[in-house]
């Protein structure tokens, strides 16, 4: 209400010229022009607004960021830009897509984003525990493991922050937790799961490695109670 009133008053050669520069006269819509490529990969990009148009006055113009185009890359090459992509907290080694309870989280920092949706693989294992040794004052307990595939599937994420959906591992249950892991290229083989699982009364997510040149993330959910295994 107050922009419209302070409109009214301005000369009309004043208006017109306004109205000029923003683009709403003629009642054409100028035709988007995208960049070309630069010689490092890096191009201008402007974050995807929400469904319903915007007044063009309510917001003032945001300065472009950068994104890395990476529609043409071979597995390779996304494998080793997706493992440098740092998180936009700016914390140390962090990543900008991880793996959490809640599935894939994507939150890359601003410069070097992905221009599109990257396509990354996602698999979910079942690991049945099974007590082959009592602890005792001596040692701990001692378990042996085996690995059920529960399913794998291609999701998209980016180029927006935000989680992915479906992307959550199925809850741990008695003697049985989970692996998940995220990659690109090839099928992670069961040999290449970890055998060398720490076990905790907690279902908190802890990292694992998992051996693999694709492998980007791997999270390990225990049972809530390992001993009565």
């Amino acid at each position: 209400m107050h922009r419209a009133r302070a409109l009214s008053v301005l000369p009309a050669t004043l208006v017109a010229a306004l109205l000029a520069v923003s683009g709403c006269s003629g009642g054409g819509k100028p035709a988007a022009q995208v960049p070309a490529p630069t010689p490092s990969g890096l191009v201008h990009y402007t974050p995807a607004t929400g469904s319903a148009a915007a007044p063009a006055t309510s917001a003032l113009p945001t300065a472009p960021k950068e994104c890395v185009r990476t529609a043409g890359m071979s597995v390779e090459q996304l494998t080793g830009y997706l493992k440098e992509l740092r998180s936009s907290s700016g914390d140390y080694q962090t990543k900008g897509l991880t793996l959490d309870s809640s599935g894939l989280n994507f939150t890359p920092e601003d410069i070097k984003r992905p221009c599109e949706a990257v396509s990354v693989k996602l698999a979910h294992y079942w690991v049945d525990l099974k007590k082959t040794h009592e602890a005792n004052v001596v040692s701990g307990a001692r378990y042996e493991y085996s690995y059920t595939l529960i399913g794998t599937a291609s999701h998209a994420a980016g180029p927006q922050d935000g989680r992915v959906p479906d992307t959550a591992p199925p809850g741990p249950s008695a003697c049985r937790g989970t692996v998940s892991v995220t990659y690109l290229g090839e099928d992670i083989p069961l040999r290449s799961l970890p055998y060398d699982l720490k076990l905790a009364d907690t279902t908190a997510p802890v990292p694992v490695k998992v051996n693999g040149d694709g492998v980007l993330s791997a999270i390990y959910v225990s049972p809530p109670h390992p001993d009565s295994c």
